[in-house]
């Protein structure tokens, strides 16, 4: 049975893409910050629900060098790893802090730079899928997003610096932006930005996780160093006044 470790896999995006792995029989390493009921979430469900040996939960804050080669430990091999824990930032930019800086890019950055580190070095012996979930941020600017976006950019083009370093060890490395996804977290800001996107709704967790599922799938695997965005056309809409 092959194993995939999402992080941040307790709600919203995470959780979707934790649930699509267990229907397509696989293990999950299911991973989030820490152990409390917030972070557990439905974590009981999901072993009721796909068998409790198929789920495994592991935790602790990523940005800390010491605990990515802890959190592994007890997966021998790792065939997909989802950096998808995250947070985001909005503030004007005026107004933000060097902590708000270094708390961004400390989870955002860091935390996927050393479980990618990990994995590639210890538990991907036969190659493997790395899936770095960024955000439309990693392409197009808003504002009071000044921090996320640049965090978010830098994921993406560590994704593109990994798939070429690893591409010799079978490993490939892909990114995956989002665009407006209704999840708890932002489901208010979702729905004010219905009009910004082409296809008139937000994009559904799901609808990410099928992406992910395909990339980390034998029908992605010449897909490398990629940034696949997912959001209803959303960039495309640069002007949305017509002309003439």
């Amino acid at each position: 049975m092959k194993l995939a470790v999402v992080t941040g896999a307790n709600t919203g995006i995470g959780l979707a893409i934790a649930e699509r792995f267990l229907e397509d029989g696989y293990a999950v390493g299911y991973a989030t910050a820490g152990n409390d009921e917030r972070h557990t979430g439905p974590l009981e469900a999901l072993q009721a629900t796909y068998g409790e040996g198929n789920v495994t939960h592991v935790y602790g804050d990523l940005s800390d060098p010491q605990i990515p080669a802890k959190l592994l430990e007890p997966f021998t091999t790792i065939d997909v790893l989802v950096n998808n824990a995250g947070l985001s930032t909005a503030k004007p930019f005026l107004e933000l802090t060097t902590e708000d800086f270094d708390l961004t890019f400390n989870v955002d950055v860091r935390a996927s730079f050393l479980l990618a580190q990990e994995a590639a070095r210890n538990h991907m012996p036969k190659g493997g899928s790395i899936i770095n979930i960024t955000s439309v941020h990693e392409h197009i600017p808003r504002p009071n997003f000044a921090v996320y976006a640049a965090a978010k950019a830098a994921l993406g083009m560590l994704s593109k610096a990994l798939a070429l370093e690893l591409a010799e060890q079978n490993i490939r490395v892909n990114s995956v932006a989002p665009g407006v996804i209704a999840t708890p977290r932002n489901e208010e800001d979702a729905e004010k930005l219905d009009p910004e996107v082409p296809l008139g709704r937000p994009g559904k967790p799901e609808e990410v996780a099928a992406l992910v599922a395909w990339l980390a799938s034998d029908e992605g695997a010449y897909a490398t160093g990629q940034s696949y965005i997912l959001d209803g056309g959303m960039t495309q809409q640069v002007v949305k006044l017509p002309a003439g």
